[in-house]
């Protein structure tokens, strides 16, 4: 089912809708994918004030692991089936 679902949609009180945007919300954005990965949202804080911290001769490549690593990480996890 669609979010866009117009069968659906014409039935639903104000009550239901507002429920319904509330439960289709949770998933989105940075929040429901630290709900969803907390471990990996985690790793990703402890690195960025590791990064924010370091020399600044040191960022440079700090920053290029730490974007590597991200990037490979968040493909990874987009490409994982989500359980609704």
């Amino acid at each position: 089912m669609g979010i866009m679902d117009s069968s659906t949609s014409d039935q639903l009180s104000v009550e239901q809708a507002k429920q319904r945007l509330r439960e289709i919300s949770r998933g989105m954005g940075p929040a429901g994918w630290i709900r969803d990965n907390p471990l990996d949202a985690l790793v990703i804080a402890f690195s960025a004030g590791l990064l924010a911290g370091a020399e600044p001769r040191a960022r440079a490549p700090l920053a290029e692991a730490l974007s590597r690593i991200l990037s490979e990480g968040l493909v990874a996890s987009a490409m994982e089936p989500r359980e609704r």
